[in-house]
Formats: structure tokens, sequence, C-alpha cells
């Protein structure tokens, strides 16, 4: 059987680790990346390195062979539209889409957001019907629509962390904390990279899953224990009421991949 040949667009945060482990699991691995610095890091873990920026105008000569004889295409890029200052996700991704090359690529994960729901439809699982509210939230469900196949999969993942990354990074900033009672929807990066390499392991095309931790202590809870840990000084929580109850979990995480998760308690 011939290695399977995997292209990520966008090794950044996530996309670099994960072509890392999917090398390491003896798959060609091809990848973009925005920055020329980034070029020569890339070529060092063995990934197939390409410069592609969506935001710019797109060489298309080097956008054909980045797809060219691929099998799995992984589009990994966050929407941006807050530090853009502009709305052009959906037009972004559809300069991937519209390439005559995609047809001929057999499966194609889409990596989504939870923001795609509503900070007050309560529990959802896969099944609720996203209702976001958000600018963010609405690009993406638009453009997820260019994935609706069963070919593709569609993983929505919950706010990204390690040990390195963390909302408590920027909160500790704030002289107040909205939503004390909110419950966290959180996901380490390794159980990320867990359940991109699940879906391709098992081929779970046609697939919409939630990549959130089943771990939901309140947002004050979960800070103040991890204060604690880092022996740092608590965040201070506004008084005001909670506005925000969306919990989130995918049974199907279990059920149709099987997968145990890494980092449980977060």
């Amino acid at each position: 059987m011939s290695q399977l040949k995997i292209a990520i667009i966008g090794c950044g945060w996530l996309g670099l680790p994960l072509a890392k482990k999917l090398i390491k699991e003896n798959f060609i691995v091809k990848g973009s990346t925005t920055s020329k610095e980034k070029i020569s890091v890339l070529k060092t873990e063995k990934i197939e390195p390409f410069l592609i920026d969506l935001n710019k105008n797109l060489d298309k000569e080097i956008l054909n062979s980045f797809l060219k004889n691929v099998d799995v295409l992984i589009i990994n890029i966050p929407p941006k539209i807050r530090k853009e200052k502009t709305i052009n996700y959906y037009s972004k991704i559809k300069k991937i889409t519209s390439n005559n090359l995609i047809k001929k690529i057999n499966n194609i994960i889409f990596i989504s957001s939870t923001s795609v729901y509503g900070p007050k439809q309560g529990k959802i699982n896969s099944q609720t019907i996203p209702s976001p509210d958000t600018i963010n939230g609405k690009e993406i469900l638009k453009t997820e629509k260019l994935f609706d196949n069963k070919n593709n999969t569609i993983i929505r993942f919950g706010g990204l962390i390690n040990e390195t990354r963390n909302p408590l990074n920027y909160l500790i900033k704030k002289q107040e904390v909205l939503n004390s009672d909110a419950p966290i929807n959180y996901i380490h990066l390794e159980d990320c990279i867990g359940i991109i390499l699940s879906v391709i392991k098992k081929n779970k095309w046609g697939k919409i899953y939630l990549g959130v931790t089943p771990f939901h202590p309140t947002k004050k809870n979960y800070f103040d224990n991890l204060c604690e840990k880092k022996r740092i000084k608590k965040l201070n929580f506004s008084s005001l009421k909670t506005l925000i109850n969306k919990e989130i979990n995918d049974e199907k995480i279990y059920k149709d991949l099987n997968y145990k998760f890494e980092f449980p308690n977060l």
C-alpha cells in the first residue's frame, strides 16, 4: 500500500505539530505557510514547504503544485476577522475550493470552530443546529457549507490550549472578567491532533465532530485552580450575572472514533 499524501494549509500553532505527528505516522506531508522565514523550518521537519498567502494575489502555479497528487487536504486557517478588520474568510477559502485539482482530492478535513454556536444555546451536541451571534461565527458557518458532502469532514474545535497557550495569559491583564459561571469549552493541542489523526486512520468522512474536552467547570473554578497551581494572583471576576451557558459535548468522539482524551481534565 502506497503512503498517503496529506497537505496542510496553515502550518501554524496547530498545523506544524500536526504535520510532524503525521510524518511520524509514516504519511507524506506538504505544508503551507505565509512566512518566507518559516520555509526552512518546514524543510527541517521533512515537510514539503509551500509559500501560500490567501490574503494576497494567489500564485495559481504554487497552489496547483501544493494540491497535486494529494489524498487528504487539511484546511487549517483561522478567520482573523477582528485582527484583519475585514470579512473575507469565505472568499479566502473559496480560492482553494474553486481550484480544479480539488476534485481529484479524495477527502478534505476543514478545521472549524465552536463559535458557530451562540453563547446561550445551552447544552450542545453534534445534532444541535448552530445559531452564531458573532461575525466570526457566521462567516465560519457560511464557509463550512463549502465542505458539505460525503467525502469531507468538519471538526469544530473549542478553545485551543496547551502548556504555553491559555486564555489566562490575556485574562490576567483585565481589570475585571465577565461570565464567572459560564462552562469552559477547551481542548488541548495533543487532543486536537489525536482527533484529526483518528478521522484519517478510521476513514470517517461526511461527518461533523465537536472537538471539545468533556470537562466543564465554571470559568471561575477553572481559572481559580489554575492560578493556584501557578501561584499567581486570582482573576477578578465580575459580580454581574453570567450570560453564557454554552456547554459542548460530542459522544461521537468516543462512539465513532473510539477516541480517548489524553488531557481529560485540562
